[in-house]
Protein backbone atom coordinates (compact mmCIF):
# COMPACT_ATOMS: atom_id res chain seq x y z
CA UNK A 1 0.00 0.00 0.00
CA UNK A 2 2.88 2.40 0.79
CA UNK A 3 4.26 1.89 -2.70
CA UNK A 4 0.92 2.73 -4.31
CA UNK A 5 0.67 5.86 -2.17
CA UNK A 6 4.27 6.77 -3.03
CA UNK A 7 3.53 6.42 -6.74
CA UNK A 8 0.37 8.53 -6.44
CA UNK A 9 2.25 11.19 -4.48
CA UNK A 10 5.00 11.17 -7.12
CA UNK A 11 2.47 12.09 -9.79
CA UNK A 12 1.12 14.93 -7.65
CA UNK A 13 4.46 16.35 -6.55
CA UNK A 14 6.53 15.79 -9.64
CA UNK A 15 6.36 18.69 -12.03
CA UNK A 16 9.58 20.69 -12.02
CA UNK A 17 13.22 19.99 -12.69
CA UNK A 18 15.76 21.79 -10.53
CA UNK A 19 18.75 19.78 -9.32
CA UNK A 20 21.69 18.43 -11.32
CA UNK A 21 24.19 16.05 -9.81
CA UNK A 22 26.63 13.49 -11.20
CA UNK A 23 27.97 11.09 -8.61
CA UNK A 24 30.91 8.69 -8.70
CA UNK A 25 30.40 4.98 -9.09
CA UNK A 26 28.23 3.08 -6.71
CA UNK A 27 30.06 1.46 -3.81
CA UNK A 28 29.72 -2.11 -2.63
CA UNK A 29 29.85 -5.30 -4.61
CA UNK A 30 28.15 -4.02 -7.76
CA UNK A 31 30.36 -4.69 -10.78
CA UNK A 32 29.46 -2.18 -13.54
CA UNK A 33 31.07 -4.44 -16.17
CA UNK A 34 29.63 -7.85 -15.28
CA UNK A 35 26.41 -7.19 -13.31
CA UNK A 36 23.21 -6.41 -15.19
CA UNK A 37 23.36 -2.68 -14.46
CA UNK A 38 20.57 -2.14 -16.99
CA UNK A 39 18.11 -3.90 -14.67
CA UNK A 40 18.80 -1.70 -11.63
CA UNK A 41 15.79 -0.47 -9.70
CA UNK A 42 16.54 3.10 -8.59
CA UNK A 43 14.78 4.33 -5.44
CA UNK A 44 14.62 7.99 -4.49
CA UNK A 45 14.06 8.03 -0.72
CA UNK A 46 12.53 11.44 -0.02
CA UNK A 47 10.84 13.11 2.94
CA UNK A 48 7.35 14.55 2.80
CA UNK A 49 7.41 17.83 0.96
CA UNK A 50 9.90 16.75 -1.69
CA UNK A 51 9.24 14.85 -4.88
CA UNK A 52 10.92 14.00 -8.16
CA UNK A 53 9.98 15.79 -11.34
CA UNK A 54 7.81 13.73 -13.69
CA UNK A 55 10.69 13.68 -16.18
CA UNK A 56 14.35 14.49 -16.33
CA UNK A 57 15.77 11.93 -13.90
CA UNK A 58 18.99 10.72 -15.52
CA UNK A 59 21.20 7.67 -15.11
CA UNK A 60 24.79 8.13 -16.24
CA UNK A 61 27.20 5.40 -17.34
CA UNK A 62 30.75 6.53 -18.19
CA UNK A 63 33.58 4.29 -19.33
CA UNK A 64 37.00 6.00 -19.25
CA UNK A 65 38.59 6.38 -22.68
CA UNK A 66 35.44 5.00 -24.27
CA UNK A 67 33.68 6.24 -27.36
CA UNK A 68 30.37 8.12 -27.40
CA UNK A 69 28.44 4.86 -27.01
CA UNK A 70 30.19 4.34 -23.66
CA UNK A 71 29.29 7.76 -22.19
CA UNK A 72 25.56 7.41 -21.73
CA UNK A 73 22.90 9.70 -20.29
CA UNK A 74 19.69 7.69 -20.02
CA UNK A 75 16.39 9.11 -18.87
CA UNK A 76 14.86 7.09 -16.06
CA UNK A 77 11.22 6.05 -16.28
CA UNK A 78 8.88 5.40 -13.39
CA UNK A 79 8.97 1.79 -12.23
CA UNK A 80 6.10 -0.30 -10.94
CA UNK A 81 5.81 -0.66 -7.18
CA UNK A 82 5.72 -4.46 -7.51
CA UNK A 83 9.37 -4.33 -8.65
CA UNK A 84 10.34 -3.18 -5.15
CA UNK A 85 10.61 -6.74 -3.82
CA UNK A 86 13.37 -6.86 -1.22
CA UNK A 87 13.47 -3.15 -0.41
CA UNK A 88 13.08 -2.34 3.25
CA UNK A 89 9.99 -0.22 3.94
CA UNK A 90 10.61 3.53 3.88
CA UNK A 91 11.01 5.27 7.24
CA UNK A 92 8.09 7.17 8.74
CA UNK A 93 7.49 10.44 6.92
CA UNK A 94 9.39 9.29 3.85
CA UNK A 95 8.40 7.67 0.57
CA UNK A 96 10.12 5.79 -2.23
CA UNK A 97 9.85 6.98 -5.80
CA UNK A 98 10.93 4.13 -8.05
CA UNK A 99 12.66 4.40 -11.40
CA UNK A 100 14.21 2.07 -13.97
CA UNK A 101 15.78 2.31 -17.40
CA UNK A 102 13.68 2.15 -20.55
CA UNK A 103 14.10 -0.88 -22.81
CA UNK A 104 16.12 1.12 -25.37
CA UNK A 105 18.40 2.48 -22.61
CA UNK A 106 18.88 -1.03 -21.25
CA UNK A 107 20.16 -2.15 -24.66
CA UNK A 108 22.59 0.80 -24.80
CA UNK A 109 23.91 0.09 -21.30
CA UNK A 110 24.42 -3.60 -22.09
CA UNK A 111 26.26 -2.73 -25.33
CA UNK A 112 28.53 -0.31 -23.43
CA UNK A 113 29.20 -2.98 -20.80
CA UNK A 114 30.11 -5.51 -23.49
CA UNK A 115 32.47 -3.04 -25.17
CA UNK A 116 34.13 -2.21 -21.85
CA UNK A 117 34.46 -5.88 -20.98
CA UNK A 118 36.01 -6.70 -24.36
CA UNK A 119 38.62 -3.98 -23.81
CA UNK A 120 39.35 -5.26 -20.27
CA UNK A 121 38.13 -2.12 -18.51
CA UNK A 122 37.89 -2.82 -14.77
CA UNK A 123 34.49 -2.21 -13.20
CA UNK A 124 36.08 0.02 -10.57
CA UNK A 125 36.92 2.62 -13.22
CA UNK A 126 33.39 2.91 -14.62
CA UNK A 127 31.39 5.81 -13.24
CA UNK A 128 27.68 5.35 -12.53
CA UNK A 129 25.58 8.31 -11.50
CA UNK A 130 22.14 9.72 -10.96
CA UNK A 131 21.11 13.24 -11.88
CA UNK A 132 17.99 13.88 -9.77
CA UNK A 133 15.49 16.62 -10.51
CA UNK A 134 13.50 17.50 -7.41
CA UNK A 135 10.75 19.92 -6.48
CA UNK A 136 8.92 20.82 -3.27
CA UNK A 137 5.27 21.10 -2.36
CA UNK A 138 5.95 24.26 -0.35
CA UNK A 139 8.58 25.90 1.83
CA UNK A 140 11.09 23.40 3.26
CA UNK A 141 14.08 23.56 5.59
CA UNK A 142 16.91 22.66 3.22
CA UNK A 143 19.30 21.99 6.12
CA UNK A 144 16.92 19.59 7.89
CA UNK A 145 15.62 17.49 4.97
CA UNK A 146 17.78 14.69 3.64
CA UNK A 147 17.85 12.96 0.27
CA UNK A 148 18.90 9.36 -0.36
CA UNK A 149 19.09 7.59 -3.69
CA UNK A 150 19.96 3.92 -3.94
CA UNK A 151 19.64 1.00 -6.29
CA UNK A 152 18.98 -2.71 -6.05
CA UNK A 153 19.35 -5.63 -8.43
CA UNK A 154 16.68 -8.30 -8.69
CA UNK A 155 17.58 -11.38 -6.69
CA UNK A 156 20.06 -9.57 -4.44
CA UNK A 157 19.67 -8.15 -0.98
CA UNK A 158 22.37 -5.50 -1.43
CA UNK A 159 21.45 -1.84 -1.58
CA UNK A 160 23.87 0.30 -3.58
CA UNK A 161 23.85 3.97 -2.48
CA UNK A 162 24.28 6.81 -4.94
CA UNK A 163 23.49 9.36 -2.23
CA UNK A 164 22.97 8.60 1.45
CA UNK A 165 21.22 11.12 3.70
CA UNK A 166 22.63 14.21 1.98
CA UNK A 167 21.01 17.41 3.13
CA UNK A 168 18.87 19.06 0.52
CA UNK A 169 21.09 22.14 0.89
CA UNK A 170 24.15 20.05 -0.08
CA UNK A 171 22.30 18.56 -3.06
CA UNK A 172 21.31 22.03 -4.24
CA UNK A 173 24.93 23.22 -4.03
CA UNK A 174 26.15 20.59 -6.50
CA UNK A 175 27.32 21.79 -9.94
CA UNK A 176 24.42 22.48 -12.25
CA UNK A 177 21.83 22.81 -9.51
CA UNK A 178 19.33 25.65 -9.25
CA UNK A 179 16.97 26.90 -6.59
CA UNK A 180 14.35 24.38 -5.52
CA UNK A 181 11.12 25.24 -7.35
CA UNK A 182 7.60 24.48 -6.27
CA UNK A 183 5.90 21.46 -7.76
CA UNK A 184 2.81 22.34 -9.70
Amino acid sequence: MRYILAAALAFCLAACSTVGLNLPSVSGSLDPVRDDVASLLIAFDLPRGLGPATSGQLFTFDVPNGGPSEHLRATLVQADADQAVGLPPPADGRAYYLFALSESSKAQIRAAQAAAQSRGVPGSSIQLGIVPHLCSSGPVDQNALTVSIFATLAGRSNVYPFMNRETLAAVLQQPGSTQLALCS
